[in-house]
């Protein structure tokens, strides 16, 4: 049976409770401010806002939009994450802005906490060659082919390995020797 009494008590709860909400979030967002307002909900001691805020990253990832999910991965670094895939996309989106310089460190911190991340070598060999820092490519290489087990990366490090090694002692030709084995060229 109807009692507008408790519909009138539920009401009042439903209300204070999303004021009390509402005014916890907007707490949160001034102790914790985000350059981006959809990212300022996310708390470090919130696993659920830290995971939001993943999510969100990972969709700006998805569309194209590398910006702004290096702000959202920047955001998730200082806000204590320890997880190595969050250094890797973070280096993955400012890797895709073609900001080579600081998806290097990135790709390296992944490393250091994830030994066994296999595409995270291969990216780190790319930026080096990128800022066209061969000797550090060729290093990135050799180590990731020392830890990587799946066959299918070990042939991308070789091939990055081949590449950068090939960039250090490409071989220079001379009119005079393209001349010497194809008279008919000159």
């Amino acid at each position: 049976m109807f009692q507008p009494s408790s519909f009138f008590s539920a009401c009042v709860a439903s209300s204070l409770a999303s004021f009390c909400l509402a005014s916890h979030a907007a707490a949160q967002t001034a102790q914790y401010p985000a350059q981006n307002p959809q990212l300022a909900l996310a708390t470090p001691n919130d696993a659920g806002g830290m995971q939001m805020l993943r999510s969100e990253a990972s969709m700006f990832f998805s569309s194209g939009q590398y910006p702004a999910a290096a702000e959202a991965y920047k955001r998730l670094l200082q806000l204590g994450s320890t997880d190595a895939s969050d250094r890797y996309w973070l280096g993955e989106s400012v890797y895709h802005s073609g900001n080579y310089q600081e998806a290097v460190p990135a790709f390296e911190q992944a490393i250091q906490l994830d030994r066994k991340m296999t595409q995270a070598y291969i990216r780190l060999a790319e930026s080096y060659l990128a800022l066209h820092q061969k000797d550090k490519a060729l290093q990135a290489c050799k180590t990731g082919l020392d830890v990587v087990t799946d066959p299918y990366m070990k042939e991308q490090l070789s091939n990055l390995l081949k590449v950068s090694f090939y960039q250090d002692h490409k071989p220079t030709r001379s009119r005079e020797v393209r001349a010497r084995h194809f008279p008919s060229e000159s």
